[in-house]
């Protein structure tokens, strides 16, 4: 008789796999445990396979207080991963009742009605989140991205200051106050923001280009060259900055530049060229 697998493991003193990792052919995997069964769940969603993961999720909470919210609202993602409004919302709705305290539920009823386009709605649970953790900044950039979504862009202006202020040494407040700042038309302040933001993570090459848009509109035509030039330093193998930087000088009168730096863009793949003109159509200039 063939030696058996745990024979061989415990020869060479090698760990053996779990239940969840030996799957017979033909069988289902159920967990043991709750935690195992939440497990098994998040694999399976993270594989894209959501009935497989509500069931996962639904033998967990068979094995759960009834009360746990955690697991009540990873069922719930699932089902809204799986675009079932109804019962994801029925299961975020039953944590919030379990935990008056609990955010995170709250959050995927907002996040529920944000999709399915009812912004109030979204918007009300958001600041219903707020006041129970209002030093949260991940909220309140939540509720400038629903407001900004729902073309409120002055409260979501607020908002992103409120994240900002909660968490001022996370560069992406910054960037994203900066971003919408663009949006609205609004250079200096969106400058300001990009400023912050660039302090915070000066090798981020992305935030000199929203810097380089900024200035350019701004009409700052010299800083945006600059701009540009930093985010092709920090990333040379980037040939979209080669291709705006171009345009940028050949607008500039500096023809001679211009065409050494198109050059180096003709390595730009499809999405670099949409890309360049999305920027271009930002920067009101003509392809």
């Amino acid at each position: 008789m063939e030696p058996t697998f745990k024979v061989i493991a415990d020869l060479f003193q090698v760990a053996q796999p779990t239940d969840l990792e030996i799957v017979e052919s033909g069988t289902k995997r159920h967990g043991q445990t709750v935690e195992e069964s939440t497990d098994l769940g998040r694999q399976a969603l993270g594989q894209g396979d959501v009935a497989t993961a509500i069931r996962h999720f639904k033998e967990a909470l068979d094995k759960a207080d009834p009360n746990d919210i955690a697991v009540i609202t990873d069922l719930g993602g699932a089902y809204e991963y799986g675009d079932e409004f109804p019962q994801a919302l029925r299961q975020y709705e039953k944590a919030i009742r379990a935990k008056e305290d609990a955010v995170e539920p709250i959050i995927g009823v907002a996040d529920l009605y944000r999709r399915y386009g009812r912004f109030k709605d979204s918007v009300l649970r958001l600041e219903e989140a707020i006041e129970k953790d209002p030093k949260n900044a991940h909220l309140h950039i939540k509720l400038a991205q629903t407001l900004r979504e729902a073309r409120m862009r002055k409260r979501a202006v607020a908002a992103a200051q409120a994240a900002v202020a909660c968490a001022p040494d996370v560069a992406f407040f910054h960037y994203w106050l900066g971003d919408l700042l663009i949006e609205m038309e609004q250079f200096d302040d969106a400058l300001d923001s990009l400023r912050a933001a660039i302090e915070i993570s000066p090798g981020d090459d992305f935030l000199y280009l929203r810097a380089t848009v900024a200035f350019w509109r701004a009409n700052r035509k010299v800083e945006a060259i600059k701009a540009i030039r930093l985010a092709g330093e920090l990333d040379p193998e980037k040939h979209l900055y080669h291709g705006i930087l171009g345009i940028l000088l050949e607008e500039s009168d500096q023809p001679e530049e211009a065409a050494l730096e198109s050059s180096r863009a003709e390595k730009m793949d499809r999405y670099d060229h949409d890309m360049l003109g999305r920027l271009l159509d930002e920067m009101h200039i003509e392809p």
